[in-house]
């Protein structure tokens, strides 16, 4: 019997010294946030105007659309009013999507659904792609990526 007991006391502790070494779940410094693809375009010489035309008239009430079917969370547009010298960006955009697979998502069905968005725009492919060549004349992309935000957690006590 004094061995049985002995047994169990000393399994107890083992048990008790294993559990105590194997280290608590560290939780998460961050939360993953929504991705956005932000592209950064120079605006070609006096063709600002045109440029802002061409925007409200065909890309903002896509943005809208795609916005209202829930394809994209968000878009908006920003400016920089410096300038780092001939060829740098002073017009950005910013379409935020709910995560990553919204955001590099190129299904034939959210494809067909960006489609039927655009055609509708424009009225046909062969406007659209008319549209993009104009849009080609008016501004260059000088660079385009995708970002994730984050929200910092909390320290643990």
């Amino acid at each position: 019997m004094r061995h049985v007991l002995l047994t169990i006391i000393l399994g107890c502790l083992f048990a008790m010294a294993a559990d105590a070494q194997t280290p608590a779940p560290t939780p998460d410094p961050t939360t993953p946030g929504m991705v956005s693809r932000v592209t950064y375009m120079d605006v070609l010489p006096g063709k600002t105007n045109e440029l802002t035309t061409f925007l409200r008239t065909y890309t903002m009430p896509i943005l809208e659309e795609q916005k209202k079917q829930g394809l994209i969370a968000s878009y908006g547009f920003f400016t920089k009013p410096t300038t780092e010298g001939p060829g740098d960006w002073d017009l950005g955009l910013v379409v935020t999507y709910k995560n990553y697979a919204d955001a590099i998502d190129f299904s034939a069905e959210r494809n067909a659904k960006f489609d039927f968005i655009a055609l509708a725009r424009f009225g046909s492919a062969d406007a659209r792609t008319k549209a993009n060549d104009l849009l080609n004349t008016l501004r260059t992309v000088t660079q385009s990526m995708l970002v994730r935000g984050i929200t910092f957690n909390p320290m643990p006590k």
